[in-house]
């Protein structure tokens, strides 16, 4: 497990030792450090590349990594299409990240050129999204324990889909419009959901009551069309899925639901331009309708994956905490006890999850073609144990337990 803790530590630091930058209104491009939020400079482009290598070269790392195995393995390298079925592979509900499969397959790139594509797209998101925040490096430490370490090198498709997102609400909220629906259309070629994301651009750009109840309306229908149908099946054949359970669910929504809580308290006080401040309003309100929506839906999973896409209120929140709160408390004070949660957190879910095995010892394709590890049917005979019954701890910090990541 030292490999994530040094990655941790690495933007604990960082987020400890760096100065909270201007609010930087939408259009405005001043002169000096703060060009433009969105742009990445050299040291950013560094930490991309970084984050790129760690999640993208991983090696039998992740809940999900034979399944992740065996989808690569059907696909026909003739045909783009699993089981030679000529180009019905467009049909497919991912059909970029089949496209990603066909080139590692192709290219005999295999697996690890999947992940390495996913995962560049996933850093560069990410990248784009702490550098539109006051604090980058506080919302880098915050996003490492569960956004980097379990969703995207866990979930890769979500979690991809989840670093195009963050590009969108980043486009979003500096007025481009056209860009953030391209990042969503983008996200849904890896993972459906993310096209409960779309009628956020009414909800951010609009003032009028009809249009963002129009808006509503969409989210709602989407969201019960994935809880209620089967949209989700083919997302949910890993053992991880299997062993969700309710409890699981609901730990991983209230990690949604203190930021929005959080946000909602103090808006007036986030030095935020007011597209942003409609953003993360909405994606707040969400965080509380999802909340209320797990007690009433009969697919906790599907309001769990839902949920997965508000990760990034936490960052934005905390980034923006130290800020808030600095009348009161030091923002050095404040800095310092966020990174501490968040260390908390990656050490609870690191030493209890049952599930965490499946990220223990983190290998890379370097290490394994140096060492010789042994077989690839250790993510399948660890899928095996994990199904077992076993004590379950829940712990606020983080997803623990029997329920995993």
């Amino acid at each position: 497990m030292t490999p994530y803790w040094i990655l941790f530590i690495v933007a604990a630091v960082g987020a400890l030792t760096e100065r909270a930058r201007k609010p930087v209104p939408s259009g405005i491009r001043p002169k000096g450090e703060n060009l433009n939020p969105q742009d990445l400079n050299a040291s950013w482009w560094l930490i991309t590349l970084g984050l790129s290598l760690f999640i993208g070269l991983r090696h039998e790392v992740g809940g999900d990594w034979g399944n992740y195995v065996a989808n690569l393995e059907s696909i026909d390298p003739n045909s783009l299409s699993p089981n030679g079925e000529g180009l019905g592979w467009l049909a497919t509900r991912e059909t970029v990240y089949r496209l990603f499969e066909w080139l590692g397959k192709k290219s005999g790139g295999d697996i690890y050129l999947v992940n390495l594509l996913c995962a560049t797209l996933f850093a560069y998101g990410l990248a784009r999204f702490c550098r539109s925040l006051p604090r980058p490096w506080l919302a880098l430490a915050a996003a490492i324990p569960y956004l980097v370490i379990v969703v995207a090198m866990g979930y890769t498709r979500q979690g991809v889909a989840i670093g195009c997102a963050m590009a969108g609400f980043t486009a979003l909220t500096h007025g481009q419009h056209l860009r953030f629906l391209f990042w969503v259309i983008l996200a849904a070629g890896f993972h459906l959901t993310a096209l409960v994301l779309l009628p956020l651009a009414l909800l951010v750009t609009s003032r009028r009551w009809f249009v963002s109840l129009i808006a509503m309306v969409v989210i709602a229908f989407v969201a019960a069309v994935l809880a209620l149908g089967d949209t989700l099946a083919p997302y949910t054949k890993g053992y991880i899925e299997v062993a969700y359970q309710s409890e699981g669910a609901l730990v991983r929504l209230s990690m949604n639901l203190l930021p929005a809580l959080l946000f909602l308290m103090t808006k007036k006080r986030m030095a935020m331009a007011k597209e942003e401040l409609r953003l993360f309003r909405w994606l707040s309100l969400g965080a509380v309708v999802l909340t209320v929506m797990y007690l009433i839906s009969p697919s906790s999973t599907a309001v769990d994956r839902i949920g997965l896409y508000l990760i990034p209120l936490q960052l934005a929140v905390f980034s923006h905490l130290p800020n808030v709160l600095k009348r009161k408390v030091s923002p050095t004070f404040v800095a310092f006890s966020s990174v501490l949660y968040f260390g908390l957190v990656l050490f609870v879910w690191l030493a209890f999850a049952v599930h965490s095995g499946g990220w223990l010892p983190y290998q890379t394709l370097i290490s394994q073609s140096s060492s010789g590890i042994e077989g690839s049917h250790r993510a399948v005979e660890f899928a095996i144990d994990s199904l077992e019954l076993k004590p379950r701890l829940i712990c606020f910090c983080g997803v623990y337990g029997q329920n995993g990541p």
